[in-house]
């Protein structure tokens, strides 16, 4: 279950030449969620600001997709004309979303206005009305509510993320077990491990000021043990592989500061029935990203309205896990009659404040977004919003003198 880069996919992402755009439009929401990056200060954008970022993004950054993200992006009032704008770019606009606002009206608009996604984030430690305090089990019940209501309008992918905590660790394997009942309904599922600034151990700066971090400050300080935020990608990956040994990783970004991280891991099971029948390998993650960079001149992520399907198993003579997939259909002949559909598995591990006080990042990080007329990472956006620059993490004298001896 050791996962070796040299055996993997290194996406070939750059600040330049990067798959997504991630345009905040709004840093106002309708829930609270535990480690939230985000803060009220602007409200929401203007229509003409967004636009801003938008051709920012398609010049700078050389875009595939946009992530309209916030805050609540549905909450905009202008969230149709935003999402009419970023499709006539030729741009596909990928919603991150609650789902508190979204009904069949509004998800019928923003499919003819060119949606070409959403990913809904649900998971137990968000506040929100008629489910707080619910087990992130009990929660499908609501997953359930938006990947039937996003099916029946038809023709735009789905997915869900969570973030992990140690409380719904162990719930991993059940919650894919629930995107696989779903059979091509859901078409992602994303987990995202739980990171936040320390109150203890360490102190901060920007510059030469020192500044005092508390729970108004910045939404992601915590007073949480540091194992509760240790949580790693390779943890979430063994967990995963522990109940469905035909899942692998084909991709990964690595990390800023340490050489062995995985800080994005990827992942294309091909399924059937509630069953994986398989991953796609290194090879064929590589020749995706390289041809649709030919052909349209972008690296991708998101595909629009795309169903794999059985031609996935012409790949079979150059992938040696689609050939294993293939053999494990063709053992109940039956099932060649039957949809054959994908799941990715995504895992993201979120920024680590290391002991030294470094902080290591996502390599090439997939979410910068727009500030001030440069590019900066989009989950510590509240910092320059805030105090205009990054702030320093240093450990304190206490933790100094434990990690000498």
């Amino acid at each position: 279950m050791s996962l070796e880069k040299n055996k993997l996919y290194r996406f070939p992402w750059s600040l330049n030449d990067n798959p997504i755009g991630w345009v905040e439009i709004t840093d106002l929401c309708n829930i609270q969620c535990k480690g939230c990056y985000r803060q009220r200060v602007e409200g929401h954008k203007s229509l003409e600001e967004i636009k801003e970022e938008v051709l920012f993004m398609k010049q700078w950054r050389n875009i595939d997709n946009v992530s309209l993200a916030g805050g609540e992006p549905l909450i905009h009032p202008d969230i149709i004309d935003i999402v009419d704008f970023i499709n006539r770019q030729g741009i596909k606009p990928f919603i991150l979303t609650n789902g508190k606002r979204l009904n069949r009206e509004l998800l019928i608009e923003l499919k003819r206005a060119g949606l070409a996604g959403l990913s809904f984030h649900i998971d137990m430690q968000q506040i929100r009305k008629g489910w707080t305090g619910k087990s992130e089990i009990e929660l499908n019940e609501l997953r359930q509510h938006y990947a039937d209501l996003v099916w029946e309008v038809g023709d735009i992918p789905c997915g869900f993320s969570i973030t992990v905590f140690r409380q719904n660790f162990n719930d991993i394997p059940e919650l894919i077990r629930w995107a696989l009942s779903n059979k091509g309904k859901v078409q992602s599922f994303t987990f995202i491990t739980y990171r936040g600034a320390l109150i203890d151990g360490m102190e901060y700066s920007v510059g030469d000021t020192r500044v005092k971090l508390n729970f108004d400050s910045l939404g992601y300080v915590t007073d949480d043990a540091p194992e509760d935020i240790s949580i790693k990608s390779t943890d979430v990956y063994r967990v995963i592989k522990s109940q469905f040994p035909e899942y692998e990783a084909s991709a990964y970004l690595g990390g800023t500061q340490t050489h062995t991280s995985f800080k994005w891991l990827a992942n294309l099971t091909i399924c059937c029935e509630d069953q994986m029948l398989g991953s796609i390998s290194p090879i064929t993650m590589e020749l995706g990203q390289t041809f649709h960079h030919l052909l349209y001149g972008t690296y991708v992520v998101k595909l629009r309205g795309v169903r794999m399907g059985k031609k996935i198993f012409l790949l079979a003579p150059i992938d040696r896990q689609i050939r294993s997939a293939l053999g494990r259909l063709l053992r109940k002949p039956w099932w060649l009659f039957k949809p054959v559909y994908s799941l990715g598995i995504g895992i993201v591990q979120a920024p680590d404040v290391l002991p030294d006080g470094r902080v290591d990042m996502c390599d090439s990080c997939p979410d910068m977004t727009y500030f001030e007329g440069r590019l900066v990472n989009s989950c510590r956006l509240d910092e320059y919003r805030k105090y205009g620059e990054l702030i320093t993490p240093t450990p304190s004298e206490e933790v100094v003198m434990e990690l000498a001896h």
